[in-house]
């Protein structure tokens, strides 16, 4: 039975009438341009090394468990919406979130990513492969500065191979999900992240201004003890016995300054009639006493008039500084 086999297997490698079905990628060209088949150990090891690239390829370009494990996926699923976003915050490190606008932003991205899958019922495989891509395609604006056409053809890479069974274009390493949650992705990260592509790069690209905030607060307090502890309730007493036997008077009002009286008196009354009361003044007395009272009437006139010429004097002066800068220019 042997030699039967293999005198079928000779003539049919030899029959120019029935050549033996080959691949392309296997076949051996001869000079003559006539197409001969290889030799079956060959096909054997070739078709072997390709399998095992293959599934090398596959375990190397898979996007699950990239950036969330198992379990961190198993855990967000079961929570809800705020202990899912505090889970997020600690494994991602976004302390800072009430305060820094870019954490609070990741923040608000991711949640709304991982509550969005699973409303669709994603698997914790799904999940981790779904949150790669937001991950990566938000580090591409983040520390790769890619514009949008970039980060869609990186998207686009992603997506490759998902609902087809044999691709000549390498697989992005989705598998695991179909047409239809494919284009519900699609959607949700052109309304979730293109959408808003350019509010993104402005993010990450200025700096937040910080904005000290601070308030002033009295706050009384309880007036220190004389003793090391303060007296015991029961000794306490009212206040009106406190204010009447206790408690030190309060000070007697000083009096207020009474105004003098003005006595008046009539100067006919006390003077006879027939006596001049100006006969004793002389000259050198009445004007030192038109001096005295035009001092005291017209010295702050004087000082008045002063203050005024001098104001004028510093103005005249002003305009004629400003009158010779314009000359030289």
């Amino acid at each position: 039975m042997a030699t039967k086999s293999s005198n079928k297997d000779k003539a049919s490698l030899l029959s120019p009438s029935k050549p033996r079905p080959v691949s392309s990628k296997n076949k051996l060209i001869a000079p003559s341009g006539a197409q001969l088949s290889p030799d079956k150990s060959e096909i054997r090891s070739a078709k072997k090394r390709v399998t095992v690239g293959d599934e090398n390829d596959g375990k190397d370009s898979a996007l699950a468990y990239k950036i969330l494990s198992a379990d961190q996926c198993r855990e967000l699923l079961a929570l809800g919406i705020d202990n899912m976003q505090i889970k997020l915050c600690d494994i991602f490190t976004l302390n800072n979130n009430l305060t820094d606008l870019k954490e609070a932003s990741i923040l608000d991205y991711y949640t709304g990513a991982v509550w969005w899958a699973k409303e669709r019922s994603f698997t914790n495989q799904q999940l981790s492969g779904f949150f790669t891509i937001v991950h990566n395609l938000l580090e591409n604006i983040k520390d790769k500065h890619m514009t949008m056409v970039e980060n869609l053809k990186e998207f686009q890479k992603m997506m490759v191979g998902i609902g087809v069974e044999q691709s000549v274009v390498p697989s992005g390493g989705l598998e695991f999900f179909d047409i239809n949650q494919a284009k519900m992705i699609t959607e949700y990260v052109s309304s979730s992240l293109f959408q808003h592509y350019k509010l993104y790069e402005f993010m990450f690209s200025h700096t937040q201004a910080e904005e000290i905030i601070g308030t002033d607060v009295d706050i009384e307090v309880a007036m220190s003890a004389d003793v090391p502890f303060p007296p015991p309730l029961d000794e306490g007493i009212t206040t009106s016995m406190y204010e009447q036997f206790i408690a030190t008077p309060p000070p007697s009002p000083t009096p207020e300054p009474k105004d003098e009286e003005v006595i008046e008196v009539d100067i006919s009354s006390v003077l006879p009639e027939d006596v001049n009361i100006y006969s004793g003044l002389t000259p050198d007395d009445v004007k030192a006493v038109i001096e005295s009272v035009a001092k005291d009437m017209l010295g702050g006139l004087k000082s008045d008039v002063y203050k005024k010429l001098q104001e004028k004097e510093n103005q005249i002066i002003a305009k004629i500084n400003k009158i010779h800068r314009v000359a030289e220019t």
